[in-house]
């Protein structure tokens, strides 16, 4: 069973826990963590969703999912990329691009920056059917396809990477 703190409107820990699967009440929020590895090339690691997930199976995404009770942005970060790629962030290679909330949750995304080959991930079996590198170009072309899940924070995120590194 997974247990998530729950955060007021203005991203205060409210001392209570929920149990994930069960409804949020109004005004109620969790944490979430999205996370894109980069590399020198500019490239962005991308994932693939199993297909046997209850929420969009065999859908392109970045890694990520929700914090869980005792966790920050940053221990989140750092856990989600580590179980679904094998992948260490570091306070030397990470940066978060921004939080925001919407719906019932609040979403941090960050960029961690790694050169690691595709042959030496470790995928987690349960959620991570198969990783690729992919450009900016490629990551838009897929979510014009329906292909990638369209988050809507991604002309953010490549407005963010420009400016923070210089290149796409």
């Amino acid at each position: 069973m997974e247990l998530w703190d729950i955060y007021d409107n203005s991203f205060n820990k409210t001392g209570r826990i929920q149990e994930r699967g069960k409804p949020l009440a109004k005004g109620d929020n969790h944490l979430v963590v999205h996370i894109y590895p980069r590399n020198s090339k500019g490239e962005l690691l991308i994932q693939k969703r199993q297909m046997n997930l209850s929420w969009k199976p065999g859908f392109w995404s970045g890694t990520g999912g929700s914090a869980i009770v005792g966790e920050d942005v940053w221990a989140a970060c750092q856990r989600e990329l580590q179980e679904e790629l094998g992948i260490i962030a570091t306070r030397e290679n990470a940066s978060l691009a921004f939080l925001y909330k919407i719906e019932d949750y609040f979403n941090s995304v960050w960029i961690v920056k790694t050169d690691i080959e595709i042959k030496k991930l470790k995928l987690q079996p349960e959620e991570v059917l198969e990783a690729k590198w992919a450009s900016q170009d490629e990551i838009l072309q897929m979510m014009e396809e329906g292909t990638f899940i369209p988050y809507g924070y991604m002309n953010s995120l490549f407005e963010f990477i420009e400016k923070e590194f210089g290149t796409i």
